[in-house]
């Protein structure tokens, strides 16, 4: 395997794709290119075609799949808000790559029959790796991923929503020369692949864990048997003066256990999701999830420093684990960047501080997938890694 990334700002097609070109040739030496990620930032849509067509008949590959951005990344930079093409070359011998699009129209069935979805997403045997780029106003992603962790429980699902958009038909995805502004593209990998998934959700627990003893949809009743609003000033009151100033400078986010199994939870046991609302009358909590009695909690938050050392801890896990990884595509939000850290490159920075110098390319997304506890989820404010080793 041998997996090149490639990053330009220059302001022509032609110019675009004859450096990404030469970027990626240069580090493949020769070898034959089975699959491109590729993205481009939402300033170059008219261009979308363009550049696309001519970086895969230049680099003759197989398939090349792609989306608009608001932000994109590769190499050791970051380009927030500016016209940029960032792109993974990967020469992957052995591997099957099935290349999919799957429309608007076609969720209903898709969704309710779990052979149509094996039929269209993944090669016949070994599924290692689904790759998706998605529409976020015509894609049912929640639902899908729901799908994909009961179909293919060996296979995660990495990547992302498109950015820099305001309304459906905005967003541009491309499957080999074919271009979408709906719907969800993709590619199901399969035979000897090893790949392995990092989330980063950024998150530092505060308190102690919870148990919802009443709930309906996504609204929490009771935490603990008492209103859930006042188990949070329960807990403000026993935390540190530092914890309380961050807190209400920046708000509390909510984790719930994946895996009640476990029983001892740390960091990455839980799914970070936002609360939404307080009703003070009530004493309820509402959250971006949809929960249920005896799950258990935890209430955590989320700063540049939290979010700094949960990916750098995560990364250095994955070393202690296995080899560095040989490329590595990579998911963030579109909240973070400069606008969580203050300054730019922080998380290809962070990424390339634990791994080393390894291919990187990816894009800042409006939703990010990937699995935690052995499941998949769409996130906010993450970072989801596929490392290829």
């Amino acid at each position: 395997m041998r997996i090149a990334s490639a990053i330009s700002v220059a302001d022509k097609p032609a110019i675009l794709a004859a450096d990404l070109t030469q970027q990626l040739q240069s580090q493949l030496q020769g070898a034959p290119v089975d699959l491109v990620v590729a993205f481009v930032t939402i300033q170059l849509v008219q261009e979308f075609p363009e550049v696309l067509a001519t970086l895969q008949h230049q680099l003759l590959a197989r398939t090349l799949l792609a989306c608009t951005a608001e932000s994109v990344l590769g190499v050791d930079r970051e380009i927030e808000q500016a016209a940029a093409v960032s792109a993974l070359a990967m020469s992957l011998p052995g591997i099957t790559v099935k290349p999919f699009h799957l429309a608007e129209d076609e969720w209903a069935d898709i969704l309710r029959d779990n052979k149509a979805l094996r039929a269209r997403l993944a090669p016949p045997t070994d599924l290692r790796l689904l790759a998706v780029l998605g529409d976020p106003f015509t894609t049912p992603v929640v639902q899908l991923l729901d799908a994909c962790s009961e179909e293919f429980p060996a296979a995660p699902v990495v990547g992302g929503m498109a950015s820099g958009i305001t309304r459906p038909g905005q967003a541009r995805l491309a499957i080999n020369g074919n271009i979408y502004s709906s719907g969800l593209v993709g590619v199901g990998m399969a035979g000897p692949l090893q790949v392995d998934c990092v989330v980063s959700q950024g998150c530092r627990p505060v308190g102690h864990t919870m148990v919802i003893t009443r709930a309906h949809q996504n609204v929490i009743e009771l935490l603990d048997g008492i209103p859930a609003i006042a188990a949070i000033g329960q807990m403000l009151e026993h935390l540190p003066r530092t914890d309380r100033d961050m807190i209400e400078k920046v708000g509390l986010q909510i984790g719930r256990v994946i895996d009640e199994r476990k029983g001892n939870f740390g960091r990455g046991d839980f799914l970070i999701r936002n609360i939404l609302s307080l009703d003070r009358h009530q004493g309820h909590l509402t959250i971006g999830d949809m929960i249920h009695e005896n799950q258990t909690v935890q209430f955590q938050v989320q700063d540049s420093h939290s979010a700094d050392e949960d990916l750098r801890l995560l990364l250095q896990g994955e070393l202690l684990l296995a080899n560095a990884p040989t490329g590595v595509l990579m998911f963030t939000c579109n909240g973070r960047g400069t606008h969580l850290f203050g300054t730019p490159h922080h998380d290809i920075s962070t990424v390339r501080s634990v791994l080393g110098a390894v291919p990187v390319a990816g894009f800042f997304c409006a939703g990010e997938l990937g699995p935690v506890g052995g499941r998949n989820f769409i996130h906010g404010q993450t970072v989801s890694l596929a490392l290829f080793r």
